[in-house]
């Protein structure tokens, strides 16, 4: 730069004699070499580390006041990045399921029997987006995959293996409205579907069971159960021949209802809300029934029970604002817990709820080796990941 600017000025003065040029040529090569060396010089004091204190810093992304995490996390090797769904057997923690998403007709279906380490694709089914996959607890070969939609009355159609994901067939059910999947679960080998109803019937639910190897029985009468409209349903779950429906009225107070019955459908016993304080609701449960959680309408009061709901243990408060997007994971054998949330997924560590993760989690499942469970979720790239806690 500054070289070219000498030129510039040079080349701007008035000619001079040929004798002056002469005379003033030893002059000028001598200025022109001391000002390449001062250049030079000033440059190479520009250009060395710590020469005028230390470099400036690059930036490193987005600053947060999160706390740091130190999960490690891995990429579950033979998954595909459109991975809707996953579940693991509740009776065999190594085997597990996934289906992806391939066009609006068909879904891949993918199994591990490692516990997600590694996973190959078993069949394919001709179905809607996989919205919803779960597995019979007492039969690792079961599962099952749902779209969430009944876009519109008469025949509600979802897929069942019996053989470990290679063949499917359809299993169906009538619905007098529109409506969605609003839960799924299992009472031992009777798989269960609730929906949320539309049209006429809004504000009610709908219940079927499938027995393995039979056909849906419908539960309700009408989207009412046991003569009463359950706005949302909350869980559904049983055990030897009993099975449990959950649910609110839709209120802001999200008062709860609960029944049972054990013959499908034709009887209902009401059942009493133990829960601490009897504010709270059943809201989650594992495949086998053994593992629920139960939380206020605000999601900051959790209560654990081990035995079915015979009993309750609270669990620490969330604290700050409400969670209302909070999805609560829990496992079979473990009965590991976690809360996934907007900005992360927690657990009870040290007598306090506790991030363990800055990404919200997808699925939740046993690990049974030196961690209680496994953290499923999505990467930027949309691959599935997983670490253990």
């Amino acid at each position: 730069m500054r070289r070219s600017k000498a030129n510039a000025r040079r080349k701007a003065t008035p000619a001079r004699s040929h004798g002056s040029v002469l005379i003033l040529a030893p002059v000028l090569i001598v200025v022109a070499a001391f000002l390449v060396v001062l250049f030079l010089v000033h440059a190479a004091g520009n250009s060395a580390p710590g020469a005028h204190g230390p470099e400036p810093t690059k930036p490193q992304g987005t600053r947060t006041d999160n706390p740091p995490t130190t999960e490690k996390w891995t990429v579950a090797k033979g998954l595909p990045s459109n991975v809707t769904r996953l579940a693991f057997s509740a009776v065999d923690a190594t085997r597990g399921y996934a289906v992806a998403f391939v066009n609006k007709q068909s879904q891949a279906v993918y199994t591990t029997s490692d516990r997600g380490v590694n996973w190959q694709q078993a069949g394919t089914i001709t179905s809607p987006v996989g919205d919803f996959m779960s597995t019979d607890p007492l039969d690792t070969q079961d599962v099952v995959v749902l779209s969430a939609y009944a876009p519109k009355p008469g025949e509600y159609t979802f897929q069942r293996s019996l053989d470990g994901g290679h063949t499917w067939s359809a299993q169906t059910t009538t619905l007098t409205t529109t409506g969605q999947v609003s839960q799924i679960g299992w009472s031992d080998s009777t798989f269960l579907v609730g929906f949320q109803l539309d049209g006429q019937l809004q504000g009610s639910s709908a219940v079927a069971a499938f027995p393995k190897g039979q056909p849906g029985v419908h539960l309700d009468v009408n989207g009412k159960i046991n003569g009463r409209a359950i706005k949302h349903l909350r869980l559904l779950t049983g055990h030897q021949k009993k099975i449990v429906a959950w649910g609110d009225d839709g209120s802001a107070a999200q008062n709860i209802t609960g029944l049972a019955t054990t013959d499908l459908g034709k009887t209902w016993a009401s059942l009493p809300n133990t829960t601490p304080g009897a504010k709270l609701g059943p809201t989650a449960g594992s495949d086998d029934g053994n593992a629920l959680v139960a939380t206020s309408a605000d999601n900051q009061q959790i209560a654990v029970s081990t035995d079915g709901g015979a009993t309750w243990t609270a669990q620490p408060a969330f604290a700050g604002a409400q969670n209302a997007n909070a999805a609560v994971f829990v496992t079979a054998k473990s009965k590991k817990t976690v809360v996934a949330l907007d900005n992360g997924t927690y657990a009870v560590h040290n007598g306090k709820w506790t991030r363990i993760s800055s990404k919200p989690a997808a699925y939740l499942s046993d690990n049974g080796s030196s961690s209680a469970a496994r953290l499923w979720a999505y990467d930027a790239q949309g691959q599935v990941i997983w670490f253990d806690d």
